[in-house]
């Protein structure tokens, strides 16, 4: 079966699923087409400068031990291939 016939079977049988009526319409479901908005607006608490700052530093430091951890296992591994490709 070519691409071109299977274009043409896909075609035939979405239009028979809508002549049979097998799919509902879109108004038919509950609530129409009207969408009822329950989205809750989250307010941050108020938060002190010091913790803000706390908070900073801490992830400054975390990220500086992963870019140390990343780097150093970045250089064994370059080395290993060098000496790899060398002997």
């Amino acid at each position: 079966m070519s691409s071109i016939g299977t274009m043409n079977a896909v075609l035939r049988n979405n239009r028979n699923l809508l002549r049979k009526k097998r799919r509902k319409p879109l108004k038919d479901f509950v609530g129409g087409y009207e969408t009822v908005s329950t989205y809750k607006v989250y307010v941050l608490p108020e938060v002190p400068p010091h913790v803000l700052r706390r908070i900073r530093i801490k992830t400054r430091k975390q990220n500086r031990r992963i870019l140390i951890k990343k780097t150093t296992v970045g250089f064994v591994t370059l080395i290993i291939l060098l000496y790899l490709l060398y002997f």
